[in-house]
C-alpha cells in the first residue's frame, strides 16, 4: 500500500508539472479501442537537450493507469540517465491520434516513439497477430517467457522492415466479459446472449464460436446500448469496465481472460539509428526497465480494479477456460499464415509450441 501511495503521489506531481506547461488534461477517460478527444497531459521538452523524443500513447487521462505509469517512468529514467541530453515530451490519451495513427506517425517519424496496444499491429507486422488468438495464453508469466524467447524476438525484429525499432513489450492485460443476464462460468452460458464486440473478424468469430451473437458496435454507443438492452454484454479490460461505468448497467463480471493484448514500446528506426551508440543503449535499457516496472505495477492495479468493481456491486465469477479454448481453437488456423510471415506451417508450429505448454 505504501508503494502504491508513493507512486500515486509521484504521478500527481508529474501532472502538476505538466499543467504548468499550460496544457492541463481533462477528467474523462479515453478508451483504448477509440480515439480520444480529450486535451492531453503534456510534458514540454527541454530546450537544452540534444535530442527530443516525442512519445505518445492512446490510453486514458488517468495517471494511475499502467500505460501512463510506464510512459512517465520511461521519461524519468531517460532524462535522468542521459544527464539531460535526451528530453521526452509525452502526449497521452490519444492526443496525437488513435493506435493506428500513432504507429503510422512513428513509422513516418512525425512521432518519435509510441506505447501502443497490439490492435493495429498485424497490419504492419503480420506475425504480431499471434497476440490476437483467443485462449492461447494461460498467464502473464507464460506470456513474458514467450516474449523473451525466439518467438518474441522474431516478432520484434519484424518491425524494422517497416521503419520501426521495437524496444520492448509491456502488459495491456487480459480482457473480460460482462453481461446483465447471468453469471458466465462456462461456454454454454453464452447461448442466446448478444455481446458487443469491436469491428474485428477475430472478435466476431470468437464470440460466435462460444454460442453468443456478436454485435459490432462503436465504443461511443456501447453504454447506451447496454442501458437500453440493445446488447446484453461486452468485453474489455478491467480499467475500462470501471472507467466507462459499465458496472451501472452490467451485473455480472466473468474472469474469462479470453484475449491478451500487449502494448509495444516502438521508436522510429531512423531516429534510433541517428543516436550515438551510448544513447541507443540507454534508450533500449530504459524502455525495458520502464516496461518491467509497469508490468509489476499492472498486477497491483488489476487487483485494485477487481476490488473496486466488486464494491460497485458486480458479481464476479470464475470461468472454465478449457471449454472456451475447445470452442474457439478452430479460429487459430485462420492466422497461421500471418504468424509465420507467409509460412502457414511455421505459424502452426509457433502456436503448437505455446499450446503444448512449452513456456508455462
Amino acid at each position: 500500500m505504501k508503494k502504491f501511495l508513493a507512486l500515486t503521489l509521484a504521478l500527481i506531481m508529474s501532472l502538476s508539472i505538466a499543467a504548468c506547461g499550460g496544457n492541463n488534461g481533462g477528467q474523462s477517460n479515453a478508451p483504448a479501442d477509440n480515439s480520444s478527444n480529450t486535451t492531453p497531459v503534456q510534458t514540454p521538452s527541454s530546450g537544452s537537450a540534444e535530442f527530443t523524443i516525442i512519445m505518445a500513447n492512446n490510453g486514458t487521462t488517468d495517471l494511475e493507469n499502467p500505460q501512463n505509469v510506464g510512459c512517465y517512468k520511461f521519461k524519468e529514467l531517460v532524462e535522468e540517465r542521459s544527464g539531460g541530453r535526451i528530453a521526452v515530451e509525452l502526449h497521452i490519451a490519444g492526443a496525437l491520434g488513435g493506435a493506428r495513427e500513432v504507429v503510422e506517425g512513428v513509422q513516418l517519424g512525425t512521432i518519435t516513439m509510441g506505447d501502443i496496444e497490439n490492435g493495429p499491429m498485424d497490419s504492419f507486422v503480420p506475425s504480431s497477430a499471434l497476440w490476437n488468438l483467443p485462449y492461447l495464453f494461460s498467464s502473464l508469466e507464460e506470456i513474458h517467457a514467450i516474449q523473451a524467447s525466439d518467438i518474441g524476438k522474431n516478432i520484434q525484429a519484424g518491425f524494422e522492415a517497416v521503419g520501426i525499432k521495437h524496444l520492448s513489450f509491456n502488459d495491456g492485460g487480459f480482457r473480460y466479459f460482462t453481461n446483465s443476464k447471468r453469471p458466465l462460468t462456462t461456454v454454454s452460458d453464452f447461448k442466446g446472449l448478444k455481446i458487443r464486440v469491436m469491428e474485428s473478424p477475430i472478435y466476431i468469430s470468437m464470440v460466435e464460436s462460444m454460442g453468443a451473437s456478436a454485435v459490432p458496435m462503436a465504443f461511443s454507443e456501447l453504454y447506451t446500448g447496454l442501458q437500453q438492452g440493445t446488447v446484453d454484454g461486452q468485453e474489455n479490460p478491467l480499467d475500462l469496465i470501471y472507467a466507462q461505468s459499465y458496472f451501472e448497467v452490467q451485473d455480472y463480471l466473468s474472469l474469462s481472460e479470453h484475449l491478451y493484448y500487449p502494448c509495444h514500446n516502438i521508436i522510429n528506426l531512423d531516429f534510433y539509428n541517428s543516436l550515438p551508440e551510448d544513447l541507443q543503449t540507454l534508450v533500449q535499457e530504459c524502455s525495458i526497465e520502464a516496461c518491467e516496472y509497469q508490468n509489476e505495477y499492472f498486477v497491483e492495479y488489476t487487483a485494485k480494479m477487481l476490488d473496486v468493481l466488486k464494491e460497485k456491486g458486480m458479481e464476479v465469477s470464475d470461468f472454465d477456460k478449457v471449454s472456451a479454448q475447445e470452442a474457439t481453437k478452430g479460429i487459430w488456423a485462420n492466422y497461421y499464415d500471418m504468424i509465420g510471415n507467409g509460412d502457414a506451417a511455421a505459424g502452426e508450429e509457433i502456436v503448437n509450441r505455446i499450446a503444448s505448454g512449452e513456456f508455462q
